[in-house]
C-alpha cells in the first residue's frame, strides 16, 4: 500500500517542481526600451557646437555608451560644431534602440550694429514729481549721445492723442513712470539710477537703422533704412514724431531745479505729437525680414501749423514679433543724413 501511495505522488512533486518556461514572461525592471535625448539648445549659430546627452526609462545616463546622429551621419562623442546653415535632425542609439529626432536650427553668424537705449517718459505739466525724470534725462544726455527720448504728455497741452493706448500698453498707472527699452521701469529716484539705462548700450544689437527727414515747407519726408543682422522671423517698425523747445509752467514737488513750487517757462523736450504707423509699430512684410536683407520704407508727414518745424525731430525704433520690447532705436533732426552704422 506504502509503495501504492509513493507511486502517485512522486509524479506530482515531480509536476510541481519542474520549473518550465514561465518565468521568462516576467517584467524586467532594468531593460532598455527606450532613450530619451536631450540638447544644450535647439537653435544656434554656424561655428558654435551643441552638447548632447541621453537618459533611459530606467533613468540612467547613456551618453558614454550612446552614438549620436547628425543627419544620420554618427558623429564623435556627445558635442559637435555645426559648420553650414540649416536645419538638422539629431537622434542618438543604444543596444539597437533609438531615441526620438530633435531638430536643429543652424543661423548664419549674427552682423551687429550700434546700439541705442530708447527712454519713454510718461509725464505732465500738472505732476509735480516729473521734473524728477526730467532731471535724470538731462544727466542721461549728459553721460551719453546714444540715448532716443520720448516724452509722453497726459492731461496737459501737450497731450499726445493716443496716450491711453499707450498708457495701457505698458501698464503706466501712475506717474511720473518711465520705461526702458519698453522693458524695464526706470527705478526711482531717477537721477540715481542713470546706469540702469546705460547699462543697455552694452547689449548686442542686430538691427541697423537709418532716418533721413527732409522737409518741403510744412511737408516732412522721411526715408527710414533697416539693415538686418539676424534670422528674425517677424519685425516691427515704429515711427514717431516729437518736439523740443516746448514752453509750459511745471508744477514741481522735488528739490531739482532749485526746488521751486512751480518752473515758469519750463522747457519741454522730445514731446510726442503723432505716430506715423501703429503705437507699437507695423509689421514688415515676411519676404523683406532675415539675416542680411536690407529694409527701405519712406513715410510722408505734414506738420500742423501750430508745430515749430524747426523743432521736430523723428525717432524710430524696431521690435520682434509680439514681444514689445524695443531692439533698436534711433533718432534724427530734419535735414540730418544719416548712415546704417555698424558696432565698432
Amino acid at each position: 500500500m506504502k509503495k501504492f501511495v509513493y507511486l502517485i505522488i512522486f509524479p506530482l512533486l515531480l509536476a510541481c517542481s519542474g520549473g518550465g518556461s514561465g518565468g521568462d514572461d516576467s517584467p524586467q525592471p532594468n531593460k532598455v526600451t527606450s532613450l530619451q535625448i536631450y540638447l544644450s539648445d535647439t537653435t544656434t549659430i554656424v561655428g558654435q557646437s551643441l552638447i548632447f546627452s541621453v537618459i533611459d526609462n530606467t533613468g540612467q545616463t547613456r551618453t558614454s555608451e550612446a552614438k549620436f546622429f547628425v543627419n544620420d551621419v554618427e558623429i564623435q562623442g556627445s558635442k559637435y560644431t555645426f559648420n553650414e546653415t540649416g536645419k538638422f535632425q539629431v537622434h542618438a542609439t543604444f543596444q539597437g534602440i533609438s531615441s526620438q529626432r530633435k531638430e536643429v536650427t543652424v543661423n548664419p553668424v549674427p552682423i551687429e550694429y550700434k546700439k541705442r537705449v530708447m527712454v519713454e517718459d510718461y509725464t505732465g505739466t500738472w505732476c509735480g514729481w516729473c521734473p524728477r525724470v526730467s532731471y535724470a534725462l538731462e544727466l542721461l544726455e549728459k553721460e551719453t549721445d546714444d540715448a532716443v527720448i520720448v516724452a509722453a504728455h497726459q492731461g496737459d497741452p501737450m497731450q499726445f492723442s493716443q496716450i491711453s493706448a499707450l498708457m495701457s500698453a505698458f501698464s503706466v498707472s501712475g506717474f511720473p513712470t518711465a520705461i526702458i527699452n519698453r522693458e524695464q521701469k526706470w527705478t526711482s529716484p531717477q537721477p540715481n539710477n542713470v546706469a540702469q539705462v546705460t547699462a543697455k548700450l552694452a547689449q548686442k544689437a542686430y538691427i541697423g537703422l537709418a532716418i533721413n527727414p527732409t522737409i518741403d515747407g510744412r511737408n516732412l519726408n522721411i526715408n527710414t533704412k533697416m539693415s538686418i543682422g539676424y534670422n528674425y522671423s517677424v519685425l516691427k517698425l515704429g515711427v514717431y514724431i516729437i518736439e523740443d523747445n516746448l514752453e509750459y509752467d511745471q508744477e514741481n514737488y522735488t528739490s531739482y531745479y532749485n526746488g521751486a513750487a512751480v518752473l515758469r517757462g519750463f522747457k519741454h523736450h522730445n514731446v510726442l505729437r503723432a505716430s506715423l504707423t501703429n503705437i507699437l509699430g507695423d509689421q514688415l512684410p515676411n519676404d523683406e525680414v532675415g539675416h542680411g536683407k536690407d529694409y527701405e520704407k519712406t513715410f510722408n508727414y505734414s506738420i500742423p501749423a501750430q508745430y515749430n518745424k524747426e523743432n521736430i525731430k523723428v525717432v524710430v525704433f524696431v521690435t520682434e514679433g509680439s514681444s514689445k520690447v524695443v531692439l533698436n532705436s534711433r533718432v534724427a533732426e530734419i535735414g540730418e543724413t544719416q548712415e546704417i552704422e555698424k558696432k565698432e
